[in-house]
């Protein structure tokens, strides 16, 4: 919350330390009743006039500008081919628990649409994923059999939306998790780094025959240790998969805390001789901090769907 505004609204109510109060000395369900009090009183003096006028300037709220069809089959056609490669595909709610995205990620609260009752609008998919991943782990006693999910889902926003064309507040992105358990000499992590990098390569080059596509893989070099990670998936990749175009790049882990020791990004060629960005993903430790189980390995990543549908149906 900015400074300023904290300081005004202590003045005007007459209360010190008003946000401070509200968030340490009231319990989670005292504040959630005050607030359903307060929108329900603000909600009550709102007209059909102000609603309307409010549609036409919230930029969380505005239709996507994509044919609802043709992007239904088109998010269809990803999560079939996901299933096939072994992703189980899962209908998302709307919202997830309040610090989905803060309380394991690096992303900030104010970036996140928090909502009433214990929830935020969700703005990474993955994070749910590594969630139901982390329930259902535990529940069969964290097995060896590694779970793999897929989801396509709206995600909403919070920050400025960069002025670019086709970026929105609100977007369609394909999700794929894959958490499972460490049995040694980094199996887990070559094995289902092969696995998504896999996916994206054989969609784009046979369903959409888009070619090369290279794979950018981004060393998370921690100081005075060596990356055996990235070093052991690197080693494999080349002995397995020979023929994928590989781009090493070193970067430092302090500069992105988000993944852990390796990064990776999906690289379609674009309009003009340009490359494109077109999915990301990484190792997280979301799955070891959510269970207190340190044998727990998560990879995630996810694929721009919407940017993608705009781009080849020349929208943007």
């Amino acid at each position: 919350m900015n400074k300023n505004i904290h300081d005004r609204l202590s003045v005007e109510t007459g209360i010190p330390n008003l946000v401070q109060i509200l968030a340490g000395q009231l319990s989670a369900s005292d504040l959630n009743s005050l607030l359903l009090e307060v929108f329900s009183q603000k909600t009550s003096k709102t007209t059909p006039a102000e609603l309307l006028r409010t549609y036409r300037q919230n930029r969380f709220v505005q239709p996507a500008p994509v044919d609802a069809i043709a992007f239904a089959e088109c998010c269809l056609e990803w999560l079939k081919a996901a299933q096939i490669a072994g992703f189980q595909p899962l209908q998302l709610s709307p919202v997830c628990p309040l610090g989905t995205c803060s309380v394991v990620a690096t992303a900030h609260q104010d970036k996140i649409l928090t909502a009433l009752r214990g929830t935020e609008v969700v703005a990474d998919a993955t994070n749910v994923l590594a969630l139901e991943s982390a329930v259902r782990r535990q529940k069969q006693g964290y097995p060896a059999t590694p779970l793999h999910f897929s989801a396509v889902h709206r995600h909403v926003r919070a920050q400025e939306v960069p002025k670019a064309p086709g970026f929105s507040a609100h977007f369609g992105v394909l999700c794929l998790t894959s958490a499972g358990r460490d049995t040694g000499s980094f199996s887990f992590e070559t094995e289902n780094l092969r696995r998504h990098i896999g996916f994206y390569k054989t969609v784009f080059e046979k369903n959409f025959n888009l070619s090369p596509v290279k794979i950018r893989l981004i060393a998370l070099d921690a100081a005075g240790e060596e990356n055996r990670l990235f070093h052991t998936v690197l080693s494999f990749l080349r002995k397995n998969e020979p023929d994928w175009p590989l781009e090493i790049i070193r970067s430092k882990q302090s500069e992105q805390e988000y993944y852990r020791r390796l990064q990776f990004k999906v690289v379609i060629p674009g309009a003009g001789g340009r490359e494109l960005e077109i999915a990301d993903g990484g190792f997280t430790d979301w799955t070891q901090r959510m269970s207190g189980n340190r044998k727990e390995r998560l990879l995630i990543s996810g694929m721009g769907l919407e940017l993608l549908y705009k781009l080849r149906n020349g929208l943007i």
